[in-house]
């Protein structure tokens, strides 16, 4: 997958930036990684595109228009407009599909979308004074398509709708319109055009919950901050063998080689499913509750259990997860993600500031757990107002490829300093 930006932020201009199975953002604070990244969370909705957009989704809050389109003060202003697309190859050939906004009552409003994929190009434009959409379609093998859609039929202006629901009404030759049901194989393609495929994306906040002694929350819905995973782990731990056998695995593996602890364990405090429960962590002598053990281990907690049981070909969105974490748990970390996409075929994306991660996944790429393929590290500089967005790539022997002088420049600059005084 490529995301496809133009005049977000920081990132101005357009931008082409791929992604690959395992994919670290690095760059100083304020250059667009968190941005970036709530980007990828917006085109992985299950209903984008859809007619009242929100970017504001936790963990990510991008504002309003003025905060998200580009901003370059003086005779240049705030863009007009600014889009946000992707291009994958799906199974029939490669789609692109790219939405751009405008401002409406200061919030981004869908001014236009364009698609081009296998069954033909679409083009879809929105007249917000009248409320309609224009509907342009020019499939595979010449046929055409125009019409207008009223979208106050659909109740859009009160509700968020995915943009393939406008489709329901297309003009018959000789009538004003008719049931999109004359036209099903028109339907069908068009549907494809624009409804976006695959898993829906998990984006895990910077900073994860805080222990509590004990839980009596009985949900599992997501939450961004990992509220939810301790309830999992109760699940699990009551019902689910197998799962639970494969993630207690994995969280043990974890533990030992970050040296955060050597065990995890649940301690119910009632035989009822909803009586309390405690999270215990096994260190080097007898089980103790997790408010009683470093704060790191509950912040890597969700990281490893939503990265676990994250579905297979899903993709999960991770800020900072080195947070708290010392740098040997913090180079695990670097371990654990390689060797999980590397056995399950999972896609993350990682916003890190540690160099203690990266150079553990540079070091399974050497080893061979993971193909140098497989890793892409994402640069991200400001130079002035203006981000640019570097792809550096990895050989098989984990040596950084395409990095600019800048990359490392900070850090040979504190060695050098540091030489200098000794001489001194």
């Amino acid at each position: 997958m490529e995301i496809i930006l133009k005049d977000v932020r920081s990132l101005c201009g357009s931008h082409r930036i791929p992604l690959k199975p395992l994919t670290l953002l690095v760059g100083e604070n304020s250059t667009g990684k968190s941005t970036f990244l709530a980007m990828v969370a917006h085109v992985n909705q299950l209903g984008y595109p859809s007619t009242r957009p929100t970017f504001n989704i936790p963990p990510f809050d991008l504002g309003t228009y003025d905060s998200i389109a580009t901003y370059k003060g003086g005779r240049y202003g705030r863009a007009d407009s600014f889009s946000v697309g992707f291009s994958n190859e799906e199974k029939e050939g490669e789609r692109t599909l790219v939405v751009t906004y405008a401002s409406h009552r200061g919030q981004p409003q869908v001014k236009d979308v364009e698609v081009s994929s296998p069954f033909g190009q679409l083009s879809i434009q929105i007249l917000q004074e009248s409320h309609t959409a224009h509907v342009n379609a020019k499939f595979q093998g010449g046929r055409t398509l125009e019409f207008d859609v009223d979208m106050s039929q659909l109740g859009t202006q009160e509700t968020d709708v995915p943009f393939y629901s406008l489709l329901r009404l297309v003009p018959d030759p000789g009538k004003k319109a008719a049931p999109l049901a004359a036209y099903p194989d028109l339907f069908l393609t068009l549907v494809r055009m624009l409804r976006r495929v695959g898993s829906p994306v998990l984006a895990l906040a910077p900073v994860r919950t805080q222990p509590r002694r004990t839980y009596d929350e009985f949900s599992e819905e997501f939450d961004p901050e990992g509220d939810h995973v301790p309830v999992l782990l109760a699940r699990l731990w009551q019902e689910d063998e197998a799962d639970k056998a494969t993630l207690m695995e994995a969280l043990n593996k974890f533990g030992v080689s970050s040296a955060l602890y050597k065990r995890i364990s649940v301690r119910r405090l009632g035989r009822r499913p909803t009586d309390p429960f405690q999270i215990l962590v096994t260190m080097a002598g007898p089980p103790v509750n997790i408010p009683d053990v470093g704060y790191g281990v509950s912040q890597a907690l969700p990281i490893v259990v939503q990265s676990v049981l994250a579905g297979k070909e899903g993709m999960l969105l991770l800020q900072q997860p080195e947070v708290h974490l010392h740098p040997r748990a913090q180079a695990a970390l670097g371990s654990f993600f390689a060797q999980l996409v590397a056995s399950e075929k999972k896609h993350l994306v990682i916003e890190t500031h540690s160099d203690y991660l990266l150079d553990r996944v540079r070091l399974e790429v050497a080893q061979g757990t993971l193909p140098a393929d497989k890793v892409q590290i994402l640069f991200f500089e400001k130079l002035g107002i203006e981000t640019v967005v570097h792809q550096i790539r990895l050989d098989k022997h984990g040596n950084v490829e395409g990095a600019p002088g800048s990359y490392r420049r900070f850090f040979l600059e504190e060695e050098e300093n540091l030489f200098s005084r000794a001489e001194e």
